[in-house]
């Protein structure tokens, strides 16, 4: 019903200049045959109504047809769609719809191209990664089985080694998760003093080369989250304080305010407020001295993705010179 009023709507100027010839007909008529007006202009009024709503009833029905061929087209832009939908458009625009399917084909080719590829590189980077992992993996269990008839500093520099490895594959592996169109998540409840330890222990020789004091007062709290992507975020938070951190006491530290909210502090370098509202930006490093040199600008660009996939926010305050401070709020899940 909508479909016969809009077509009304659109053509009433139409049947307004029909019914003004009617009336120039019948005063035509009047004027040579006054006994015949009456009769003769009710009927020619009357034909030119019916003649329009016809027309217009005819209209709506091929629009109709066309806009079931257009819906069917959009679903599934095959060959056979395509010309049932040429076939139902005015002759005037069937060479335009044709160049314009050729079009829309040859784009979501490209597109189905681009969606391939893409899967390809997704699966290539995590097979590599995994394939990184491994002797990262034998790496720390040569180490294990090892650890005291090794020399200490020897011990100490493997670590570090395997350390910045494996935060280097991390890294490329979540980055590539991100910009793929798997990220398959696996959420769960877990204990944020585990996740924290695991970090902790993960980054053990590059806080001990920096002689880090980690005070942790997180006791037992749950959060609903992804385990890899936590460890990942929470592991880039604990590397930029590392990255940034100044003087010979460098600390940091984990509490909990309220029930949703977990708190990372440092007393490193910190950040200007001016740089504050683009540190979450890829590739920004703003300026951090020397430390810039070794900043890549995308763990905090990382964490802040996986924090809006786990609908986590963020917040940060530091001033230059004064530490830093990032703000992780997690949604409660009722269990």
């Amino acid at each position: 019903m909508k479909r016969y009023l809009t077509i009304l709507r659109a053509h009433i100027h139409f049947l307004i200049y029909v019914l003004g010839c009617d009336v120039f007909f019948a005063f035509l008529l009047w004027v040579t045959d006054s006994s015949a007006f009456g009769k003769v202009s009710l009927l020619i009024a009357l034909f030119s109504v019916l003649t329009f709503l016809l027309v217009c009833a005819l209209l709506a029905m091929r629009e109709g047809r066309i806009e079931r061929a257009f819906s069917d087209y959009l679903e599934s832009p095959d060959d056979t769609h395509t010309r049932l939908l040429i076939s139902h458009l005015p002759k005037n625009t069937k060479k335009r719809a044709e160049v314009l399917c050729g079009l829309l084909d040859e784009k979501e080719k490209q597109r189905a191209d681009l969606l391939t590829q893409n899967e390809d590189y997704e699966e290539y980077v995590e097979a590599w990664a995994h394939e990184a992992k491994t002797p990262i993996a034998l790496l720390s269990l040569l180490l294990d089985n090892n650890r005291e008839v090794m020399d200490p500093e020897t011990v100490y520099k493997l670590e570090y080694i395997r350390s910045r490895l494996s935060g280097s594959v991390d890294q490329m592996l979540q980055y590539a998760r991100l910009k793929g169109g798997r990220k398959d998540y696996l959420f769960e409840n877990l204990d944020i003093r585990e996740i924290l330890d695991e970090v902790v222990e993960e980054y053990r020789p590059l806080l001990l080369e920096k002689n880090f004091t980690v005070v942790n007062d997180v006791v037992s709290e749950r959060i609903y989250a992804d385990k890899r992507a936590l460890l990942y975020m929470l592991g880039q938070f604990v590397s930029n304080s590392i990255k940034y951190s100044s003087g010979d006491s460098p600390r940091l530290s984990f509490r909990i305010e309220k029930p949703d909210k977990l708190v990372i502090s440092d007393n490193g370098i910190g950040v200007k407020k001016s740089d504050l509202p683009y540190i979450f930006e890829r590739g920004f490093t703003g300026n951090t001295g020397s430390a810039r040199k070794k900043a890549t600008g995308m763990g905090l660009y990382l964490a802040s993705r996986i924090a809006d996939d786990m609908n986590f926010k963020l917040n940060v305050a530091s001033e230059a010179g004064k530490g830093f401070e990032i703000v992780v709020q997690y949604p409660i899940v009722e269990s």
